[in-house]
């Protein structure tokens, strides 16, 4: 797909055309493959115990902006269940709990090294600064002889929608149950993609 022209001065990518009766139109780009660097990042079989709160932890940059273009979710547990599973935007930083670094992977090679950060915490999760409910879901959990049945994405920028931004090194994106306790057994796998300008 080739590069739009920003036929708008504003930042904006897309086609400009002409009605028949005069006048004109603005055809927006779908955000599908974006010029900006992107990273994904998967951390899987997480078993948090106690009231989880915010269990993975992107976290804003000094020097680019991020953007969260999608979350994945599956998981499973001893018995068949459900959990909600949430998207908090955090407007300051974390105490307590034991953050464990995930691998963060340019899409490609040629991109530069992820300057967000991004962590896990093996128990419920540390004590999340002020913040509001971005986004969520209910989560259906198999037992682990089953595998995952369940898969849902939250996603964004798809329908030419805005992506959530994070500005600077005390804003975040958690995602977590907000303060419930996973079932017997239960696993979490969460799956990340967002980008770095």
């Amino acid at each position: 797909m080739p590069a739009f022209p920003d036929t708008l001065g504003n930042g904006q990518r897309g086609l400009r055309g002409d009605f028949a009766g005069g006048g004109t139109y603005f055809i927006p780009a779908a955000d599908s493959e974006p010029d900006r660097n992107t990273y994904r990042a998967f951390a899987y079989d997480l078993a948090p115990t106690g009231a989880v709160n915010d269990l993975v932890v992107l976290g804003g940059s000094a020097t680019r902006t991020i953007r969260l273009k999608s979350v994945i979710l599956s998981g499973s547990a001893t018995a068949a269940t459900n959990v909600g599973v949430y998207i908090f935007r955090r407007t300051a930083g974390y105490t307590g709990g034991t953050p464990t670094n995930i691998t963060r992977t340019p899409a490609d090679t040629d991109d530069p090294p992820a300057t967000a950060s991004l962590v896990h915490y093996a128990a419920g999760g540390a004590t999340a600064g002020a913040g509001t409910m971005m986004d969520g879901c209910r989560l259906n959990l198999a037992p682990a002889a089953n595998g995952s049945i369940d898969r849902p994405m939250l996603q964004y920028t798809w329908q030419n929608d805005k992506a959530g931004v994070l500005r600077g090194v005390t804003q975040f994106f958690g995602i977590g149950l907000n303060g419930a306790t996973m079932p017997a057994g239960g696993r979490l796998d969460v799956s990340l993609t967002w980008t770095e300008e």
